[in-house]
């Protein structure tokens, strides 16, 4: 697999869209891996603080409704 970016060889892929990533091209972002309740009912969140980022998708930051699905 090629690097998106410039075509070289790939080192891994973007955690967020899949696409193959040179370590020239590599960027980091945090990444929720899990999320849960406590036992004082707050939301945790369990997080990669650097997982592999293209640079090109756009994870949002908001959820996103997904109403057709029952």
């Amino acid at each position: 697999m090629n690097c998106w970016h410039c075509d070289r060889p790939a080192h891994g892929v973007c955690r967020f869209c899949g696409r193959a990533l040179c370590r020239d091209h590599v960027r980091e972002m945090p990444y929720i891996v899990a999320l849960y309740k406590d036992q004082h009912n707050t939301h945790q969140a369990i997080v990669t603080a650097r997982a592999l980022f293209c640079g090109v998708c756009e994870p949002r930051e908001e959820p996103v409704g997904m109403p057709e699905l029952k």
